[in-house]
């Protein structure tokens, strides 16, 4: 019995792990059919990508340009 413990903790310790997309029991790790994309699924997220660099170029707009003069706490005691 000792020895059959020892076996199975060496099988599970020799087998790789893969953080993500761990197929289990033959499954397909959660990628669709065959870990394809269909044509309105790549099109809906190339849009949604743009939609997102719009919305960060147009907060980038909203960033003053003119450089921020630093603090001086001691300017009036001087």
């Amino acid at each position: 019995m000792r020895a059959f413990t020892i076996a199975a903790i060496i099988a599970v310790l020799a087998v790789p792990a893969n953080a993500q997309n761990i197929p289990i029991l033959g499954g397909d790790g959660g990628r669709g059919k065959l870990g394809k994309k269909s044509d309105e699924q790549i099109a809906a997220e190339q849009q949604q990508k743009k939609n997102e660099d719009n919305a960060y170029k147009d907060a980038l707009k909203k960033i003053p340009n003119h450089p921020v003069k630093p603090a001086d706490p001691w300017g009036t005691m001087r």
